[in-house]
């Protein structure tokens, strides 16, 4: 017989029959019903039939059971998960109490069957024959468990496999959004050079021809004069430019500080309606108890005109602008997932145009990126007001549909609970003459020029070509420092600031700031920063309020 769950079926049966003739017995019985007799001498033998995968069963007589039972116990117990060998038992008191002891340790073993002696062979066959299916079953489910081993190890590796693909589909994917991010920063670096490139050509031009044409006319003469104001409104656009490319790259020393969005925007309707159009409705609406934002005033003016220029464009047959500004907490349900955290002003300009295309919408943040036509706009509108956003700490999206476009604008919220009244330069006080200034520049041009203003406002300036030749400099015998804020050197202007700082808390500090290369470094710093480039009037201002602000303190 073949069938492992047909007993008979090449089943060896281990047998430990002792005393007298039982074993030879047994054994002529076993090769009746077509299995093989495995003699167990003693314990030992006993505990490695268990341990045999190919024995179906232990056939012995009580006194085998009691003489070995420690080691038949121990082999028991150590079966795998799939076996429970089942023993057949032959007791002579099996039908009477026998001894406690003895069925204490039977009750110990599931598969167990007791049968009396003597007893009939037709008795013994037939728990034989249970004996076998039971063990042939067990045999099943080994097979069963070692393909299942084998799937589940199949399966681990399959899942390794898988998981080493996606490792590597995913790594690959990485490369390749990298390689598209580096193309797309290279193609608005190009935008972006020729772009300034081309604006700066034209400011150059007037510059040029302006200055070969002075030489030649009467001066103070019309031509004269109209030579003269093309200069200064081109050296004026030119730091326009320069600024709004500072504020895209966040490189701009912004004037941070607690800003009434709600005033500012009152403030600014009858500007904002001008540089919209009669045809054009704006609308203001502002949240009630609105907070005040940590932003610079002249940064969000700027952004605003520009969105508010972008939004006439879109409706060249009218439309309504709705610029509106309310209280928000980040995460909120209502905006997208910015990584952004805590407490935020909201501003949305929306227009009611045609919309932009997706397309557009991906690029209209990048640097001379524009869909009008050439000499119409730079493209930088739109950076600009991201740049804002950004180093502001805080970010900006558009959202474009044929309904019309939003752009949006977070501003984080101050901490101060009020605003002070914005200075007016027209209520500056008026600069003492004799004002001793240190003043801090590595360009000989840029010290010669600024050195003449100084004398024109009557200041006695001393120069110094870098940090460590201003801090070799009696500080205390002057009013003021006046420093660039780039220069060579292990020290730069922040750098000095922050040592003078820390050597003479009250002596006004003045930064003139072109670049800045981290501007996060002036926050907490007590410094003021004058934006390059600066005309006479706007550095009379500065100077006479930090003097002012500094006497006040009993600097010397």
């Amino acid at each position: 017989m073949t069938d492992p769950r047909k007993p008979g079926a090449s089943v060896v049966a281990a047998v430990c029959a002792p005393f007298g003739h039982d074993e030879r017995a047994l054994a002529g019985l076993l090769a009746e019903w077509g299995a093989q007799a495995r003699p167990c001498a003693d314990g030992a033998a006993l505990a490695a039939a268990v341990e045999d995968p190919g024995v179906w069963l232990l056939l012995l007589t009580d006194d085998a059971l009691e003489t070995h039972a420690t080691p038949l116990a121990a082999a028991l117990q150590a079966q795998p998960a799939w076996s429970d060998m089942p023993l057949i038992v032959l007791s002579a008191q099996a039908s009477s109490s026998g001894s406690h002891l003895q069925w204490n340790f039977l009750r110990q073993f599931a598969n167990i069957t007791v049968l009396g002696r003597p007893g009939s062979a037709n008795v013994l066959r037939t728990a034989f024959d249970a004996a076998c299916r039971a063990r042939a079953w067990q045999f099943t489910v080994r097979e069963q468990m070692a393909t299942l081993s084998a799937a589940a190890t199949l399966m681990e590796q399959r899942v390794l496999e898988r998981t080493a693909e996606l490792v590597a589909e995913t790594d690959s994917r990485k490369r390749v959004e990298s390689a598209l991010n580096e193309a797309r920063k290279l193609e608005a670096i190009g935008r972006l050079t020729g772009g300034v490139a081309h604006d700066f050509n034209n400011l150059l031009q007037v510059i040029q021809g302006s200055t070969t044409l002075l030489p030649l006319v009467e001066p103070h003469s019309e031509r004269w004069e109209r030579a003269l104001h093309a200069i200064q409104r081109a050296a004026a656009r030119g730091a326009k430019l320069t600024h709004q490319l500072l504020a895209f790259g966040r490189r701009q020393a912004l004037s941070g500080g607690a800003l009434d969005i709600a005033r500012q925007l009152d403030e600014m309707r009858d500007l904002l309606q001008q540089s919209l159009r009669e045809r054009i409705v704006l609308q203001i609406e502002v949240e009630p108890d609105l907070w005040l934002a940590e932003a610079d005033l002249t940064q969000l003016e700027v952004a605003l005109l520009n969105l508010a220029v972008n939004a006439k464009d879109a409706m060249p047959d009218g439309g309504t602008v709705t610029i509106r500004a309310r209280n928000c907490s980040l995460p909120a349900p209502e905006l997208p997932q910015l990584g952004l955290s805590g407490d935020f002003i909201w501003l949305t300009v929306r227009d009611t145009g045609a919309g932009m295309a997706p397309d557009v919408v991906r690029q209209a943040f990048d640097p001379f990126f524009t869909t009008k036509p050439v000499g119409v706009g730079t493209g930088l509108g739109l950076s600009q007001v991201y740049g804002f956003a950004r180093q502001s700490g805080g970010m900006a999206w558009i959202d474009s549909s044929a309904q019309g476009t939003a752009v949006s604008i977070l501003l984080p919220r101050s901490a101060a609970e009020r605003v002070q009244e914005k200075d007016d330069g027209a209520l500056a006080p008026p600069l003492a003459a004799g004002a001793r200034v240190l003043f801090v520049e590595d360009d000989a041009e840029v010290a010669d020029a600024t050195l003449a203003l100084l004398s024109n406002l009557g200041c006695e300036a001393r120069l110094a070509r870098d940090a460590q030749e201003a801090l070799r400099q009696p500080l205390e015998q002057f009013d003021l420092v006046f420093s660039d804020v780039v220069m060579p050197g292990a020290m730069d202007g922040i750098g000095l600031a922050r040592h003078i700082r820390e050597r003479h808390p009250d002596l006004p500090m003045l930064l003139a700031s072109g670049y800045v290369v981290a501007p996060e470094r002036l926050r907490g710093l007590d410094v003021s920063v004058l934006a390059k480039p600066y005309t006479q009037e706007e550095l009379r201002r500065m100077l006479a309020r930090l003097l002012a602000r500094g006497a006040g303190k009993g600097a010397p």
